[in-house]
């Protein structure tokens, strides 16, 4: 009988760690994203740097798409192994994001916007997707993107002053039972989906919804 006893306490102290191991998997799980897509996750690192370190023909890109403010802002962008600039500056109330690849060479220009901007039927086809995700969303930012293409810096300022944008790039935070998760969307001008990626989630989820 004791040694029975004792083949019983020492069976249950191998597998005590591995039950409590196993519990907080489970509780880490509610907070995870649930869905895993093959999406690239956006993982972009930021650093403000200074005029003389921005690539030198693509200041007066900057000078001239920003309607040459003297307020701007400049950054150096790590994606993964990807590297880019951005120059940041705000116009007629509106916040311009200028965004050039390693090279200095533009590639797109994104304005900040409001949902209320985007016109119903393509407001109407970007819902159904999100519909698709989740029953419950919040579209948190919206963003014009005017691609840059074989443009030069004044066919890209008319554009913008036209408003003949390319696409639109939102960040939506989801809602799945007990899990809020975010991702970064890109559709076209008629709201034709082109691309997403997972966002790492903020702190304040809760106060979402």
């Amino acid at each position: 009988m004791r040694c029975r006893l004792l083949g019983i306490c020492l069976v249950l102290a191998f597998t005590a760690p591995w039950g409590s191991e196993v519990f907080a998997l489970q509780q880490n799980d509610t907070i995870a994203p649930p869905l895993q897509t093959p999406s690239q996750p956006k993982k972009e690192r930021e650093e403000k740097i200074t005029l003389d370190l921005f690539p030198n023909n693509a200041v007066e890109v900057v000078r001239v798409i920003g309607y040459a403010r003297k307020k701007v802002t400049y950054y150096r962008e790590t994606d993964g192994n990807k590297i880019s600039y951005e120059a940041k500056l705000k116009y007629q109330d509106r916040k311009y994001s200028i965004e050039f690849d390693e090279n200095g060479l533009l590639e797109d220009v994104e304005l900040d916007s409001r949902k209320r901007r985007i016109p119903k039927e393509t407001l109407f086809k970007i819902s159904k997707t999100l519909d698709s995700i989740a029953e419950k969303y919040r579209i948190e930012k919206v963003q014009e993107q005017y691609v840059a293409g074989d443009q030069n810096s004044q066919q890209i300022q008319q554009k913008i002053a036209r408003d003949s944008l390319d696409n639109y790039e939102l960040i939506v935070a989801f809602k799945d039972k007990r899990k809020i998760y975010r991702k970064e969307f890109l559709f076209d001008k008629k709201g034709k989906f082109i691309s997403q990626r997972d966002i790492k989630r903020l702190e304040y989820d809760f106060l979402l919804f």
